[in-house]
């Protein structure tokens, strides 16, 4: 059976499929973190194809924090509720396309790929960004892989959970002497050979040593060890 996957670079996107036997690599965006999921150099090469950007901003204008977005449990339910009452839903399930990514720092957004419950064979982009959902952008994709293997329901997570993950990485750090002791990207991603699914953060790093997390899925800590 043969899979698609998308990979992401910059306003690019594009996918490729693969043999059954052979691993691709999972997908990541401008600066990924350190502890992404496993890559393979079997990987096809990538055909790449070009996204507009977003022409207008939704209709539903959630609040972001003044703060750091991903440690904020309030700023980041209000923009799942409205991603989920988007009109093109219409109350529908939503699914996401292999991989969401939430980033904070000083440009606090999401972007993901989600599948048009009208048409399932369609993929769009969405981006949430100065506190609210941009218009849905169409994404061009190739191979024959099932589009069912590459999708999952929205449902699976709860944005506010990733305060969570932001307060343990914090502390962890912390506890560690690490420098940098603020996540600014996290992100849920279905690596499609596998089935697997969880989030990632960046790796912990301090000038003797450096340190992983793996999270549940309700964004508690499942382990944290040193490389």
């Amino acid at each position: 059976m043969k899979k698609v996957w998308l990979t992401l670079v910059t306003v690019s996107l594009g996918l490729t499929a693969c043999n059954d036997n052979q691993i691709l690599t999972p997908p990541t965006e401008t600066n990924p973190p350190a502890s992404a999921a496993p890559s393979s150099s079997s990987a096809l090469p990538v055909s790449a194809s070009q996204i507009e950007q977003a022409s207008a901003p939704a209709e539903v204008k959630p609040a972001v924090s003044s703060g750091n977005f991903l440690a904020d449990a309030a700023a980041l339910q209000a923009a799942e509720d409205a991603l989920k009452a988007l009109p093109q839903f219409g109350g529908k399930p939503v699914n996401v396309f292999q991989t969401i990514h939430f980033y904070g720092g000083s440009h606090p957004r999401i972007t993901v790929d989600i599948q048009d419950p009208g048409k399932p064979d369609n993929i769009d982009h969405y981006e949430f960004k100065d506190g609210k959902w941009g218009d849905p952008v169409p994404v061009r994709i190739s191979g024959d892989g099932r589009m069912k293997d590459n999708v999952f329901p929205l449902n699976e997570i709860k944005f506010a959970n990733i305060a969570k993950i932001a307060q343990t990485f914090s502390e962890k750090a912390t506890e560690v002497g690490a420098e940098e002791t603020t996540v600014d990207h996290v992100y849920y991603s279905l690596f499609v050979p596998t089935g697997e699914k969880k989030w990632y953060t960046s790796d912990i790093k301090t000038p003797r040593a450096e340190y992983e997390f793996e999270f549940n899925k309700d964004g508690s800590l499942k382990s944290f060890k040193k490389r």
